[in-house]
């Protein structure tokens, strides 16, 4: 849960400012502080039984770990300057007082063995979320311990972890360093990942009659080689999506709101807007065959 007052980065935001967060990235959080943009991603059907099951993961985390564990059932949201979480639960121990715990779902074992690497080490994202849950601690002082809990298909696993003082350092300057920005009007630009495609479209409309020429750029030769990439997977669509995507994504952040990009050797990126989306064609007058695949023809006008 977000603080619904802005003042403060959430346990589930900052991973977005680390470039690790599969879900948000720093200018998508630019946009939700800076402009009201609303980023939750809407609910699928993993999110609600993940939300279904976790009272029932905490009451087996007490049991196993034979702990007293207080669920915050209340989605009570607790800050510490200019960070804050929403834990699941608050853990207590005898000898080492109160900890967090966060309780993840994996539901198959696909997931678990690239994600998780077999139950070696958490995914990125979910490690700084529970490094900033214990930094919050209850509003005013740390936690010196927490446990991510990780349904994988029936079976619990923990994961006990201490303060890394190295990262709540790194949590507290990325959040100072994102909150003089956003004052200051200084917005990121776009990461260029598939997250960012719906924002992409609706905040930069596409301006007709208003190209970009990147010919001379430094970079311009990697870009070409990348909308060549790009066109060369949309042709073999049915093999090629997973890396279309990604490429469209950096393509339309390089765009924004540019109807056309010319890029070195001739090649052409132009953007169109249909209905709620745009439609990226990149066109490649006689490419060089170490700028193309052996299956592309640059003849084509490829949609994308």
């Amino acid at each position: 849960m977000p603080d619904p007052t802005l003042q403060t980065l959430s346990a589930t935001q900052t991973p977005g400012l680390f470039g690790v967060s599969p879900y948000v990235t720093e200018w998508m959080l630019y946009q939700h502080f800076a402009n009201g943009l609303d980023i939750d991603s809407p609910a699928d059907s993993r999110m609600s039984w993940g939300t279904k099951l976790q009272p029932l993961i905490i009451q087996q985390a007490a049991e196993d770990l034979r702990l007293e564990v207080h669920p915050n059932a209340a989605d009570v949201y607790h800050r510490r300057g200019l960070l804050g979480c929403t834990r699941d639960a608050t853990i207590v121990c005898p000898d080492r007082g109160p900890g967090a715990l966060e309780t993840k779902c994996v539901f198959d074992y696909r997931t678990w063995m690239a994600d998780w690497s077999g139950g070696k080490i958490g995914p990125k994202h979910y490690e700084i979320q529970l490094q900033q849950q214990m930094l919050v601690g209850d509003g005013h002082k740390p936690f010196e311990w927490g446990v991510l809990a990780a349904w994988v298909a029936g079976d619990l696993h923990y994961f006990e972890r201490k303060p890394i003082p190295e990262l709540w350092e790194k949590l507290q300057e990325h959040a100072h360093r994102f909150f003089v920005a956003v004052k200051a009007g200084n917005e990121p630009d776009p990461f260029g990942v598939p997250i960012e495609l719906p924002w992409l479209t609706s905040l930069f409309p596409t301006v007709t009659g208003n190209p970009l020429d990147l010919t001379a750029a430094a970079d311009g030769e990697a870009l070409a080689d990348m909308a060549v990439s790009y066109a060369d997977a949309k042709e073999q669509e049915s093999g090629g999506a997973r890396t279309a995507e990604p490429l469209r994504a950096k393509l339309l952040a390089l765009a924004k709101d540019h109807d056309e990009i010319f890029l070195p050797a001739g090649i052409r990126v132009r953007i169109t807007a249909r209905g709620k989306g745009k439609v990226l064609k990149v066109y490649v007058p006689e490419a060089p065959p170490s700028r193309r695949s052996s299956s592309f023809n640059p003849a084509n006008m490829l949609a994308g």
